[in-house]
């Protein structure tokens, strides 16, 4: 995959594009791209995938969480085989123009573009511009159908970002088409785990940006230098001990060795409870051993792989 940080000579001309933020690179984007792929091979040109950065929401001042950090957005970028992508910097130039004017000025003007094709909810242009059809008499555009799994679904950034805070994870990762991941850094913790039998590795995220699920406890796949381990994940403040301060606590049963610095990243593969406070530690521990036998049984219909 080309990746390009401004408009440049060296982007192939009469591409195929499509703009848009991206975040996550769910599976209603991956269709956008599917459906721009077949239409440049149809039309013996390449794909551009144009996308942004900042997220307009931080530009703006709102505080978003994020799907997925740009490092992660490139990544799924290429694995789903985009050829051509421009990041653009999200600035006080391109946040003032309409949609119209991006298309003209832009995409037809400097980048040469023969074709656009946005989603059934893609906005480009400022606010009041956004969200209306947008014109262009130098080149089609066109706009998809709305993307389903099935009928009831919502699949867009912000449905997936809701139903992770809720913590339903199976249903963001079928949305999403894979499954929803943190990285981080293993920092010291207070060490209660390791006392009832269940050492625990403290994430500190790379970037808080990032969309944490919602309290409880999950079945996890952590990766560490290069290799997959089972893993079970606490996600909250510990009420049982009078936690104050929301943690990210990883359980590795198979696991052994100083993961203390080490880069860890945790995919969810779905929860199993919400966050509880027991009378007393015995209670919590026999819970673990319950939460820890659900793993096992997860991983034992689904065995691990690179």
């Amino acid at each position: 995959m080309k990746i390009f940080r401004e408009i440049s000579p060296e982007i192939p001309r009469a591409c195929v594009a499509t703009v848009g933020v991206f975040d996550g690179v769910h599976s209603g984007h991956q269709y956008i791209i599917s459906q721009m792929q077949s239409l440049a091979d149809s039309a013996g040109v390449e794909e551009l995938v144009i996308t942004m950065e900042p997220h307009p929401a931080e530009y703006f001042g709102r505080k978003i969480n994020l799907l997925s950090t740009m490092d992660e957005k490139l990544a799924l970028f290429e694995k789903i085989g985009v050829r051509n992508l421009l990041v653009l910097n999200f600035n006080s130039e391109i946040a003032g123009l309409s949609g119209t004017r991006f298309i003209d000025e832009i995409l037809v003007s400097q980048l040469a573009v023969s074709r656009l094709l946005l989603g059934y909810n893609n906005s480009i242009g400022h606010k009041e511009n956004g969200v209306s059809e947008i014109f262009s008499g130098k080149i089609p555009v066109s706009r998809l159908d709305r993307y389903h799994i099935d009928y009831s679904d919502d699949i867009s950034s912000s449905s997936i970002r809701n139903l992770l805070v809720e913590g339903d994870v199976l249903t963001a990762n079928r949305y999403l088409g894979y499954k929803y991941c943190i990285s981080g850094k293993v920092v010291h913790g207070r060490g209660v785990g390791r006392t009832m039998g269940f050492p625990t590795a403290n994430i500190e995220l790379s970037d808080g940006r990032k969309v944490v699920p919602g309290n409880g406890v999950y079945v996890a796949v952590a990766s560490v230098g290069g290799k997959n381990y089972e893993a079970m994940l606490n996600i909250g403040f510990c009420p049982t001990f009078g936690g104050e301060t929301r943690t990210i606590e990883l359980h590795l049963p198979e696991f052994s060795g100083n993961l203390y610095d080490e880069e860890v990243k945790v995919r969810f593969c779905e929860r199993i409870r919400g966050e509880r406070k027991f009378d007393n530690v015995e209670a919590l521990v026999a819970q673990l051993k319950n939460d820890r036998a659900v793993v096992d049984e997860y991983f034992r219909k689904n065995p691990l792989s690179l």
